[in-house]
């Protein structure tokens, strides 16, 4: 399968300048073409294309395997989303499977599937999918608006919005108006036929997922993967002498992993517990933990 750059790239060459390509009936003669950047994270436009009447086509590439729509969902990129109601939206998300959160286990004293034996975990990261994930996934409560934002990246900060295309910073180059999936392109004229409006596009495709995923602390290699923000986490305590846990639902994104991989350590380090194999009944309440 082409790596996504490579794929990238393809597209961008042929949009070379003084190429004729037909759009709504319109002919229009290519001026520039680039792919928007900004100095953190990445805009909606990954192609952005000038015509030599002023027409700019903006399209948001995605190959034909992807799933990911925001993979590194934070508290600031969340509110661009969502708006100033996201927390409400991405509680009101991770509680309605609040049961499959509770049914996981928090402590791997033995591997499973793919999380590895030692790992304990910290919580869960928030990321969005155009399909369901998995356990840990449901089906986003948005509004037609809200959808849009997500593909267009209409309400982004203004570095993402107004990216820089070609070393100059071109007003909402950064916001998508087209969207185009597929792993196979032979022409400019071919990508504009296979590309969609924002609107077209929802209208085909509706839903939008949430998937959380677990961010674990490896007792073995003693480390976890990232500081990344968390929609659940685990709030680790000590009680009655036993390693216990509490889930929190209402604080999303606001605890990261660097926060709760401290509180966690805190407690292992007064139980003398250095890895999972040190974990039993006496130092633990056993619930969720998988022997």
């Amino acid at each position: 399968m082409t790596d996504f750059g490579v794929a990238e790239r393809r597209i961008l060459s042929y949009f070379k300048a003084g190429t004729m390509i037909m759009l709504k009936g319109k002919e229009l003669i290519v001026k520039e073409v680039g792919k928007p950047t900004c100095p953190q994270g990445e805009p909606k436009t990954d192609i952005y294309v000038l015509t030599t009447d002023g027409t700019e086509i903006k399209i948001s590439y995605k190959k034909e395997n992807a799933d990911f729509l925001e993979n590194k969902t934070n508290a600031v990129r969340a509110e661009q989303l969502f708006g100033s109601n996201w927390r409400g939206i991405i509680e009101h998300s991770t509680e309605g499977i609040s049961d499959q959160f509770r049914k996981r286990m928090l402590i791997y004293k033995e591997k499973l599937q793919r999380t590895e034996k030692g790992a304990i975990t910290l919580g869960w990261k928030f990321e969005l999918l155009n399909k369901a994930g998995g356990d840990l996934s449901g089906k986003m409560d948005l509004t037609y608006q809200q959808v849009y934002d997500v593909y267009a990246g209409t309400n982004l900060s203004d570095d993402k919005r107004n990216a820089s295309v070609n070393g100059r910073i071109i007003e909402n180059s950064g916001v998508a108006d087209y969207i185009l999936v597929t792993d196979d392109v032979s022409s400019a004229q071919d990508i504009i036929d296979q590309m969609y409006t924002i609107d077209e596009y929802i209208r085909k495709h509706p839903d939008i997922y949430f998937v959380c995923k677990a961010l674990n602390y490896r007792t073995f290699a003693k480390k976890y993967d990232g500081n990344r923000p968390l929609a659940v986490q685990v709030d680790w305590s000590v009680n009655n002498g036993k390693l216990s846990s509490e889930l929190v639902f209402d604080k999303p994104l606001e605890m990261n992993g660097d926060v709760m991989a401290k509180r966690l350590l805190r407690c292992l380090e007064f139980l003398k517990i250095k890895t999972t194999d040190d974990i039993d009944g006496d130092n633990a309440n056993m619930d969720n933990v998988n022997e």
